[in-house]
């Protein structure tokens, strides 16, 4: 729980930062901000628990190696393999949660992130406005905007009719600025800041003009029709699919890949078969026909364009079947490097013999680094179609729980710290010869 605590808080601090980035100056409330903090505390979970079941292993077994506790038990005749096994029943009950977690639960977090997110961007005030329509929305204005830019929130050609504390006979107040820029307001997530430039107020009181202008003017209206919306698109990725759903997808990129791929025959074989005859060459999905003499090459060009298409969605759909059996091997590999960095964990612990933190979070964080660079390569490959998605998944955890099974073995060939046998044979006559053929057949 410590190991994972930390890790799960240096996660938090680094993604903390993007977060603030994008809400600050959205007028958001604090619940909406640790509501999107605590989704996206799921998939930080999902990375962070093999990592703290390699840290405990590491502190663990380098405790009992700096106490000489692993002393005693090799002397007593027991390896590093037998040690494996009462830490190995809650790394699988640790494995079997997280399998659950990434399959029902990690997707519907990272789901509600998405959404969520978009909402918060959408309550940027330039998407909010369209240009070169008259806004009514605001209840007491009209607000007319010739151009926005929604990335800087500048716009220009600002015209605001102000109905508001203006009664019949007097007409409204007119403000027209040559460009400017908005923002939510900070404090009141209600209101909606002007900072105009260039520009004049025009005023009618009794049958009297007023026109006052302006190189600077800074004024707001009432917003509430810019609150953050929530939407639900119903549209999710691959990571915010179960394991069923995404089986189901990868099935149907197969079918329409293989589809393709008939298609290309279906070209080629009757083209041909007209070629080698002499009849009329029909072109594919064009409708017309060509004689075979003199215009087999015009035909055969648009063959070739036609197979090209054709095998271009071929391979389209293949790498689309391939990030779905990449995450759906994800979903199992990961939970499953808790077992690899437990084998690793062990022997490395132990030679460590060392209890402390550094230590542990030294080895850690060097195998972690490792096993994450080789997934996320595999993962890469997996989606290109270099490599088969579950070996691109899965190579991390084979390589990892190999060296560890290797430090193991290697450990236990020598288990035995005390040779009792060669004490024996130091005492003078049978009495020693007799104790060390005991000690010695076990």
């Amino acid at each position: 729980m410590l190991a994972l605590t930390i890790l799960t808080f240096l996660f938090l601090m680094n993604e903390l930062i993007d977060i603030l980035d994008m809400v600050i100056g959205k007028g958001l409330e604090v619940t909406i901000v640790l509501e999107l903090l605590l989704y996206n505390v799921a998939w930080m979970l999902a990375l962070t628990v093999p990592g703290a079941v390699l840290v405990s292993v590491l502190m663990s077994f380098g405790r009992l190696s700096a106490d000489g506790e692993i002393t005693a038990l090799r002397s007593s005749g027991l390896s590093h393999l037998r040690l494996v096994f009462p830490v190995l029943v809650p790394a699988m009950m640790i494995c079997a949660f997280q399998v659950y977690f990434n399959d029902r639960i990690l997707p519907e977090f990272n789901y509600r992130t998405k959404t969520l997110t978009s909402s918060i961007q959408m309550k940027q005030p330039a998407l909010a406005l369209a240009p070169g329509v008259f806004i009514e929305s605001l209840e007491g204005y009209t607000l007319f905007l010739e151009e926005v830019d929604t990335e800087t929130s500048r716009v220009d050609g600002v015209t605001i009719v102000q109905y508001l504390n203006f009664n019949a006979p007097d007409p409204p107040r007119i403000i027209r600025a040559s460009w400017g820029h908005i923002s939510i307001d900070e404090n009141d997530g209600d209101n909606l800041n002007f900072d105009l430039r260039n520009g004049t107020i025009t005023e009618i009181h009794e049958g009297q003009t007023r026109v006052q202008q302006f190189e600077v003017l800074k004024t707001f209206i009432n917003a509430s029709g810019l609150q953050l919306q929530r939407v639900d698109t119903g549209v999710r990725g691959d990571r915010e699919l179960p394991i069923k759903d995404m089986r189901a997808r990868a099935a149907t990129r197969d079918s329409s890949s293989i589809r393709a791929e008939a298609r290309i025959a279906e070209y080629t074989n009757p083209f041909l078969r007209r070629v080698v005859r002499g009849e009329t060459v029909d072109l594919p999905d064009r409708g017309r026909s060509l004689l075979v003499s003199g215009r087999v090459l015009s035909a055969h060009k648009a063959l070739v364009e036609h197979m090209k298409s054709a095998e271009q969605q071929r391979v389209y759909y293949l790498k689309q079947r391939n990030r779905y059996l990449v995450e759906i091997h994800k979903k199992w590999a990961i939970p499953f490097a808790c077992i690899a960095f437990l084998l690793i964990g062990i022997p490395l612990g132990v030679m460590t013999r060392s209890g402390g933190m550094v230590a542990g979070f030294g080895y850690a964080l060097l195998f972690y680094l490792i096993y994450w660079v080789f997934l996320i390569a595999g993962e890469d490959l997996g989606d290109r179609n270099l490599v088969v998605p579950w070996l691109a998944m899965w190579l991390p955890n084979m390589i990892i729980g190999s060296v560890g099974l290797f430090l193991l073995l290697r450990g236990r060939r020598r288990q035995t710290v005390i040779h009792w046998s060669e004490i024996a044979r130091r005492i003078p006559g049978r009495p020693g010869t007799w104790l060390a053929e005991r000690l010695q057949q076990g």
